[in-house]
């Protein structure tokens, strides 16, 4: 096992490998993007280096082992993926399906032997592992074939040309983001001036920084197409108040100030909604209260249903004594009157930045705080039956559904302030 390799396989992946989830009360760094790698042994020689740029901005893992072939891959992929969420998947497959092989899978000379998965069932394999990692709603990057050189034992020069082309035609059908490694490594000649490895299908560390910083870019690039501002730092653009046409404007007691939303003490500014509705999304944002202040944020907003508008993830300033009384399922990243958060959920006092998730696909809903997630859901289940039964929304009798709606910022008539809004819709598979 490379370092690089046992580098990507910290505690944060232990976790992952091995329950395959992260549960209520685990905690990711910062809650940053979670990035996996799937590849053979030429992306745990970039790992480290993709690792290292992406220090303190992504989670970067790769998935267990070298991930050899599609037939291997289709054998494996869920184990990979585990239950939890992926934001971005870098893959990779076609050098071990191109090889020529004895009956155990073992390289062998091209004369001795036959390819692991031929070019016609590399395409269809493809296909279904493409479907089965778009059903994770994360940003997908196939990363074309590395050149083979001449030389190289168990494998014909330029044979990833097919195996790129087919892939490229799954890709361009599927909507797959590309990361053309191939085409960056260009001829023979180039390959051996950025580091590649003579007779090798392997790179050395200067070329597999190479790779890395085009990795990275494919990366980053596909994580940031992702994402929608609600809130832009400059305007009130995209909002509106409740029950009102878009183009009205906001009332007086929200400002923009120093790039922040304020919502000002004391001054009536309403409740705001976006004004695009959503069903499957992914919402994060950054907030701070002052001392004893309340507010909330609500999802699946109907304006059909007057008094229970949508689904609150309450903000609150926990620890002031005027809140003291509360149960805990009006505390800060609850459900508002229907389901509470984890009791160790990690709260930030009044006046610091706190940042929230949330994340609805399909039927199932989570809260995160400060990087842990501290409430999972499922609409319409008994657990949400039950709580709506013992809140005030019980007279509704479709509130704890899901439903496509707008997101809300409340207003409580108490200080708040709100920066880094942003929003991206995901697949509900």
């Amino acid at each position: 096992m490379t370092v690089g390799f046992k580098k990507a396989l910290r505690v944060s992946v232990g976790v992952w490998l091995a329950a395959g989830c992260l549960r209520v009360g685990q905690v990711l760094a910062a809650d940053m993007p979670r990035v996996l790698l799937i590849g053979d042994s030429i992306s745990y020689g970039y790992l480290p280096f993709v690792q290292g740029i992406l220090t303190n901005k992504m989670d970067v893992v790769h998935a267990p082992g070298n991930n050899a072939s599609t037939a291997y891959g289709l054998a494996h992929l869920d184990a990979w993926l585990g239950t939890d969420r992926w934001d971005v998947i870098h893959f990779n497959w076609g050098l071990h399906d191109m090889k020529y092989i004895d009956g155990l899978t073992n390289m062998t000379a091209v004369s001795k032997g036959k390819q692991w998965v031929p070019v016609e069932q590399y395409e269809q394999n493809l296909r279904l592992l493409v479907r089965r990692l778009k059903k994770t709603g994360a940003k997908l990057v196939w990363c074309t074939t590395t050149p083979v050189p001449e030389g190289v034992f168990g494998r014909v020069p330029k044979t990833e040309l097919a195996y790129n082309a087919a892939a490229l035609r799954v890709m361009r059908s599927e909507g797959v983001q590309v990361n053309d490694l191939h085409a960056f490594v260009g001829s023979p000649e180039q390959r051996l001036a950025m580091g590649g490895k003579p007779k090798d299908v392997h790179y050395t560390d200067t070329g597999s920084k190479a790779l890395a910083d085009e990795v990275v870019k494919a990366i980053e690039t596909a994580w940031n197409s992702e994402w929608t501002n609600l809130f832009d730092g400059k305007t009130l653009g995209g909002w509106r108040p409740y029950g009102k046409p878009a183009g009205t404007p906001v009332g007086a007691g929200w400002k923009v100030e120093d790039g922040l939303l304020h919502k000002c003490p004391g001054v009536k500014g309403g409740d705001i909604v976006s004004e695009k509705q959503y069903a499957d999304f992914e919402l994060v944002w950054e907030w701070r209260l002052a001392k004893d202040a309340n507010n909330g944020l609500k999802y699946c907003v109907t304006e059909a249903r007057p008094g229970a508008t949508g689904y609150e993830y309450q903000m609150l300033d926990d620890l002031s004594p005027k809140w003291n009384k509360l149960h805990a399922k009006a505390l800060t990243a609850s459900f508002y009157e229907v389901l509470p958060p984890a009791a160790d959920k990690p709260l930030k006092s009044a006046g610091e930045w706190n940042t929230s998730r949330i994340l609805v696909r399909g039927p199932h809903v989570e809260h995160w705080l400060n990087g842990q997630k501290v409430l999972d859901y499922t609409f319409g289940s008994d657990a949400v039956k039950a709580g709506v039964a013992d809140s005030k929304f019980k007279k509704y009798s479709d509130f704890g559904s899901k439903l496509t709606g707008h997101i809300m910022l409340t207003d409580h008539n108490d200080e708040a302030w709100y920066r880094s809004v942003r929003i991206r819709e995901i697949s509900g598979e």
